[in-house]
């Protein structure tokens, strides 16, 4: 894939060819600017912003770019958001290149008005670019690593190539990023600004925001085009990022009678050990195990559901589950069935974040498994996890089986976004040095197009 051609749409994202956008505005020079003169063009720009007569303006900026994404949560929330150094130099770009003051111009062009004679050339045509530009979503294609990104524009499927190095070690492929694409000093796309790095199994939510958001922008601004709407709607990447990535809460995992996920463990001293063990075997819904234990079952007239696991442990015995709910049934059904037996301790909670903080350990410095070893343990497991999940029912799929989700219309683009999500994960698995699965079989097996 070559760079932008003369008919070719502008890489800048305006809509336009790129012979009659960014093209046109090329300088004769193979580097229209130099890293400096970037650097200090913006500091004179954010210098300028500054000045008290924008300080209304900044409030209202402020507001666009906080307050709805902050109204459903509490003061707090924003207050520790707005310590993120990611957001706050964000904010100074979308303010400067972006938002609309009264005059109906941004302060980018304010400050060349005013400012254009005291700056070098190449401060100027830096400026004139990043006017051009907006936060746009893309879908990272390719990577090609140490020298750039091929990437799809989520919003019009045009593909482009774009010249970046650093990010090439952090994207993988089928990663969502919010970015601005400029033209760099050489004239060819470059990444600038402040990118969002976006999950893509948020890709459907993400869209139907966008979405929401621009019939909105066309029932106001009729006439706007495309630029003009993500020009005043940057701050929605910076909303998204937030709600997808840097403030998202934790999973709130539940099991399947709704109780919240969590770890309980029933104790009860034993006292009188023939009686205890005589009514567990009793018990139908109780199956014995090979090291003696015993798992508590529930007949849902499907299936037979693991409720919890009763083991005898010295002078007590010790009923585990995955509810707080579970706990309290298995408690009243030990009690009722040997309450002689047994005396009641002790109960202890603990949910699933807590518990993988305490058991979290450091790494083995090394394994005396073999490498090739360990990569063929793990790949058994995966295989034999995911050929099972294709017939999972799951949340994400409003309930329904990956197969299932594979034939509807309505769920197939969320099936596809969490294949996706599956193959970017594997990726940076590999990156690391880690076992990772190879998911392609599973786009064959479900009947589903690879993207290519």
């Amino acid at each position: 894939m070559s760079a932008a051609g003369r008919n070719d749409p502008c890489p800048c994202g305006s809509g336009r060819k790129y012979k009659k956008c960014c093209l046109a505005k090329e300088a004769v020079s193979p580097a229209a600017f130099t890293a400096s003169e970037r650097q200090s063009a913006l500091e004179h720009l954010f210098r300028f912003s500054r000045r008290p007569e924008f300080e209304a303006a900044h409030a209202a900026a402020r507001g666009d770019f906080w307050t709805r994404w902050t109204a459903s949560r509490t003061e707090d929330d924003a207050d520790e958001a707005t310590q993120f150094d990611q957001s706050v130099t964000a904010f100074l770009e979308w303010f400067a290149f972006d938002f609309a003051l009264p005059s109906g111009r941004t302060l980018c062009d304010e400050f060349l008005a005013r400012e254009r004679r005291r700056l070098r050339s190449g401060e100027v045509r830096y400026l004139e670019r990043m006017l051009l530009s907006h936060w746009r979503l893309y879908e990272v294609a390719q990577v090609r690593p140490e020298e750039g990104l091929d990437l799809v524009d989520i919003w019009t499927r045009d593909r482009l190539r774009v010249h970046e190095r650093l990010a090439t070690r952090q994207l993988v492929r089928w990663d969502l990023v919010a970015a601005r694409v400029v033209l760099g000093p050489a004239g060819v796309p470059v990444l600038d600004g402040i990118p969002y790095l976006l999950p893509a199994i948020a890709r459907e939510d993400i869209l139907a925001r966008l979405r929401r958001a621009h019939r909105s922008f066309k029932r106001r601004v009729p006439t706007g085009d495309l630029t003009a709407f993500f020009k005043t709607h940057g701050m929605l990447f910076h909303h998204l990022w937030l709600d997808h990535v840097a403030m998202r809460p934790p999973p709130v995992l539940l099991t399947a009678e709704g109780g919240q996920l969590m770890f309980a463990r029933v104790v009860f001293d034993v006292v009188d050990r023939d009686a205890l063990d005589a009514a567990l075997a009793g018990r139908p819904d109780l199956e014995r195990q090979d090291d003696g234990s015993y798992v508590w079952l529930e007949d849902t007239g499907e299936f037979h559901r693991a409720l919890g696991t009763l083991a005898l442990k010295g002078d007590r015995l010790v009923l585990e589950a995955m509810s707080r709910d579970r706990a309290e049934r298995g408690r009243a059904l030990i009690e009722s069935l040997v309450p002689a037996a047994v005396r009641y301790r002790a109960t202890t909670l603990e949910d699933v974040g807590q518990a993988l903080e305490r058991r979290r350990a450091p790494a083995p410095e090394s394994s005396e498994v073999p490498p090739e070893i360990q990569a063929e343990v793990v790949g058994a497991f995966y295989e034999q996890h995911y050929r099972k999940w294709l017939d999972t029912a799951l949340p994400a799929l409003g309930g329904r089986t990956p197969r299932e989700a594979a034939r509807l219309q309505s769920t197939r683009p969320k099936l596809i976004a969490l294949l996706k999500s599956f193959e970017a994960m594997a990726e940076r698995q590999r990156r690391d040095g880690r076992p990772a699965h190879d998911f392609g079989w599973m786009w064959g097996e479900l009947g589903l197009e690879r993207p290519g």
